[in-house]
């Protein structure tokens, strides 16, 4: 857990204290909830907390605030302060500094923030919910001037310029206020649905979908999730969301967050320099423009999706008419790998947030003006098909949907959107622990769809849940036998396999296949029963391996570790063991450098996350001594040498090169000393005072790798010296520096034996 989820995760835990005392409604959110289900727990790159409160909660805590708040804490919500800038409220802790770009200009409340996202009771005529919509957005653009919010649902400038006008000379609060009442004048016990209050985009939501809650893990805390949490997380990110993104795909959010400050310290040192007038007049004159120029700007991006549609439908009929066995032949032999070869370009298209949209800030125009590719209804149910079979379900169901707001579906695509709501109804009843109904819904479906991905997982559940009960074993084995032998290389059914084979006590053959299942998957529900299935063997995994360190099985040792470092990667104590392990097994001085260098990026890399206290890069700490052991340290200078990668306090510097004074005393190791007083100094800031200690090393006798070291120490700044002196002479005169960086080698004849010693 990073620093920043340590402070969210307190926040939290207060929040989620005064709710549950006071009787209050939430749930978990967004990302937070993919965290809950698929972690326990943080997200490891989510950087915020959301939940959703009913308006009727939310009014309520606001109400008691004043007397359940902790110390340093806030509720911001614009209804009650109007100098807040945002539209949804927040729960800060007002003793931090973290201000979002629309805070900038801002007097609220710019701490580290829990995100409440108020839900709003809405009628079921969808034209209450477009006027609601409508003065939502209208309110979002007077409250935060930093964004452009209603021209993505073409709001009249008009309407924009109206309600300016009476927020201009009738006042703020006048006006939020006359919006308010409209917004809010729906009854929670007369509406069947909610609209969560977010300007970027008011998603609606079934009543039955949020409440009443259920509770699941977070942190080590039983917080209240959705009542059909499947549905919502489905809804919201697709049939995908179990799955952990790629890097690059990992979303978080930007803010300026200073440490040791508070968000008023930091305004006051900037806002003086702020022309707030200029800014907040720029910005209108951008709502204007935005809001003006919205329908144009639309239907030009629609002119520009109708080109690249008719290339992108050019390019599938060449490929269909280009294959020798076609379509049919291809959806006969259920040769959907092909087919996804042959609609790639078009998924690529059809699926991208400019043309099917997502309801999200940027991609709800297109959500609700999608633009579909003009192919034949073969092609078409074909590519569902395939979206179907390749483990995009949600995908195809949001097409048909599209396809079906054309005209009428045909019979074909009719029953397959038919069978992707059934196939969710199984999912959810699943969840709802009926597993009988769940089992029956989808038998109809494993006929129809044999070998789907998704159906045939679904029902590997129930047959797994019955084999740890001891009953039909054997069904479930032959059954995970046929899904290996149609997905060989899917790790969940992997894991359900090693499961099988750990019943039977072949234990040894289960460890192999999960840690294979680990590495063949991406799917979070997968991984995380395997650590909550392997973790509780850590710990005498880490026994074991300590003890055949201390008997010199250190290739036993080696082989140990490096299967559960497989099976368990995030598991602390044996990252440590694994590590430990290969610093005691290295064959050649080259294995040892590179496992220095491969320990040192990791704990960079780590500290860059913000790990709380860098506990996490504490576990490196025994293997980085060992190896600078075996690679020529005494054991004590080792250890200084381990303790100066983590210090960073100039008295624990100071100290660490007393303690390696101390270690002067074996004179064959003086060298070793010297490099190491050299290291501290640099690191110190004392460049000369470090050379001058490199430079004793080389005195010292002996040979190996402090010898190594120091060679590539000098031969890096006499190059990068010579190159910074080339750019100084190129400028003007180079002297004043070359006598600075050559003055801490001393004379030329003194430079030229440095370098002779360093070669011999």
């Amino acid at each position: 857990m990073t620093e920043k989820q340590e402070h969210l995760l307190q926040l939290f835990r207060e929040l989620d204290e005064i709710c549950k005392e006071n009787n209050l409604r939430y749930v978990m959110a967004g990302g937070t909830a993919i965290g809950v289900v698929r972690n326990e727990g943080f997200i490891p790159w989510d950087d915020d907390v959301d939940i959703y409160m009913p308006r009727d909660d939310w009014n309520k805590l606001v109400e008691i605030s004043s007397s359940v708040l902790p110390e340093h804490r806030a509720l911001q919500c614009v209804d009650v302060d109007r100098n807040y800038t945002n539209t949804f409220p927040r729960y800060v802790a007002t003793d931090s500094c973290a201000l979002h770009k629309h805070q900038i200009i801002g007097r609220d409340s710019a701490g580290e923030i829990i995100d409440v996202l108020t839900l709003d009771p809405i009628p079921a005529d969808d034209k209450e919910y477009e006027k609601y919509r409508t003065h939502m957005m209208i309110y979002s653009e007077l409250v935060n001037m930093v964004v452009v919010y209603g021209a993505r649902w073409e709001i009249p400038v008009t309407t924009y310029l109206r309600w300016l006008f009476s927020y201009t000379f009738l006042g703020k609060d006048r006006t939020l206020k006359k919006l308010e009442k409209i917004m809010y004048s729906y009854e929670e016990a007369d509406c069947p649905r909610y609209a969560m209050r977010w300007g970027g985009c008011p998603f609606l939501f079934d009543k039955d979908m949020m409440f009443p809650v259920k509770y699941m893990n977070f942190e080590n805390i039983k917080v209240m999730v959705p009542n059909r949490m499947s549905d919502y997380l489905i809804w919201h990110y697709g049939d995908e969301w179990s799955y952990i993104p790629p890097h690059g795909e990992r979303e978080s959010h930007d803010a300026v967050t200073v440490e040791g400050i508070t968000y008023k310290e930091l305004r006051d040192d900037y806002l003086p320099g702020i022309r707030k007038g200029k800014l907040r007049r720029d910005s209108v004159w951008r709502k204007i423009y935005s809001l003006a120029g919205a329908k144009r700007n639309h239907r030009m991006q629609h002119k520009r999706n109708l080109l690249l549609a008719k290339s992108t439908v050019m390019d599938l009929q060449a490929r269909i008419s280009e294959h020798p066995q076609g379509i049919k032949g291809l959806l006969a032999e259920r040769d959907f790998k092909e087919l996804n070869e042959i609609f790639n370009r078009y998924f690529q298209i059809q699926l991208s947030a400019p043309f099917i949209g997502r309801e999200d800030f940027g991609g709800i125009y297109a959500f609700y003006h999608p633009v579909l590719l003009e192919i034949s209804d073969e092609a078409f149910y074909a590519a569902m098909l395939t979206l179907v079979y390749t483990e995009r379900i949600g995908k195809a169901w949001r097409m048909l949907v599209v396809k079906e707001q054309t005209g009428t579906l045909p019979s074909d695509m009719a029953q397959l959107k038919s069978d992707i709501e059934l196939f969710r109804r199984a999912v959810c009843d699943y969840e709802f622990k009926r597993c009988q109904e769940a089992e029956d819904t989808l038998a109809p479906l494993m006929e129809r769809y044999p070998e789907v991905p998704g159906f045939v997982k679904l029902k590997s559940r129930f047959l797994m849940e019955r084999a740890r009960n001891g009953i039909d074993v054997v069904e479930a084995e032959i059954y995970m036998d046929e899904a290996l032998r149609l997905f060989p290389e899917d790790g969940y059914f992997l894991k359900y396999k090693g499961e099988l084979l750990w019943m039977k006590g072949r234990c040894a053959d289960a460890l192999e296949l999960f840690a294979q299942a680990r590495e063949k998957t991406n799917n979070g529900i997968t991984q995380l029963e395997l650590d909550k299935f392997l973790n509780p063997y850590g710990k005498e995994t880490v026994k074991t391996c300590q003890m055949l360190l201390d008997y010199g099985q250190k290739e036993s040792a080696m082989k140990l570790m490096d299967l559960w470092y497989r099976l368990l990667p995030d598991n602390l104590p044996v990252r440590e063991y694994y590590y430990l392990s290969r610093a005691n097994v290295a064959k050649t001085r080259q294995e040892m450098e590179e496992l220095v260098e491969e320990i040192l990026k990791r704990i960079d890399k780590e500290n860059a996350k913000g790990s709380a206290e860098n506990n996490d890069t504490r576990i490196y700490k025994r293997a980085l001594t060992r190896a600078w052991e075996r690679l020529g340290y005494p054991a004590e200078l080792a250890g200084v040498r381990t303790d100066l990668v983590y210090a960073k306090e100039m008295d624990d510097l100071e100290w660490l090169a007393e303690r390696a004074k101390d270690c002067q005393i074996r004179k064959e190791k003086r060298a070793q000393v010297y490099k190491v007083i050299g290291d501290v100094r640099r690191k110190q800031g004392q460049t000369d005072a470090a050379f001058k200690n490199y430079q004793e090393a080389v005195r010292q006798p002996g040979t190996g790798f402090v010898r190594t070291e120091l060679a590539r120490i000098f031969f890096t700044d006499l190059y990068e010296g010579s190159r910074r002196a080339a750019v100084y002479a190129k400028a003007g005169d180079a002297s004043d520096y070359l006598d600075q960086w050559l003055g801490r080698y001393g004379s030329i004849e003194e430079l030229q034996q440095l370098v002779e010693k360093l070669l011999w």
